[in-house]
């Protein structure tokens, strides 16, 4: 009991709401407020979307590790060979918000087809493309 303070005032109540400015104690130690980083990267080809590779190959936090002293993580995902806009934060609210199904962020993809686009191509476009996520259409 009582290990949780705002303000020196002992905190029992769950849900207690703090407000900014309020100094927060846990076990005896003053916790710190962490500030909403957001990075936006131009992800480059060759870069994997994750915190850790466990085959030591590059990741996307190899590029943003000198941009901030802040745990960062990426929000969505692009593909190894894929370029493009990605976000980086810690603000998990926000990141839940555009990746979260229920929540129905837009995304838009520009692609560069490698071939001409034939009419069989664009029906089963049409029809939606399966990803991790769920069916694209």
């Amino acid at each position: 009991m009582g290990l949780v303070k705002v303000n020196d005032k002992i905190v029992t109540e769950m849900g207690y709401q703090v407000k900014p400015g309020d100094k927060v104690w846990f076990d005896g130690r003053l916790i710190k407020a962490e500030r909403p980083v957001y990075i936006l990267l131009n992800k480059p080809k060759g870069f994997i979307c994750t915190t850790k590779d466990e085959k030591a190959r590059k990741t996307v936090m190899d590029l943003v590790a000198k941009a901030t002293d802040q745990r960062v993580y990426p929000v969505g995902r692009l593909d190894r060979p894929t370029t493009g806009v990605l976000l980086l934060t810690n603000d998990g609210e926000l990141a839940n918000k555009l990746t979260h199904p229920s929540f129905g962020a837009r995304k838009v993809y520009y692609v560069t087809l490698d071939k001409v686009l034939e009419k069989s191509d664009l029906d089963a476009i049409k029809n939606g493309i399966t990803l991790e996520e769920g069916l694209a259409k």
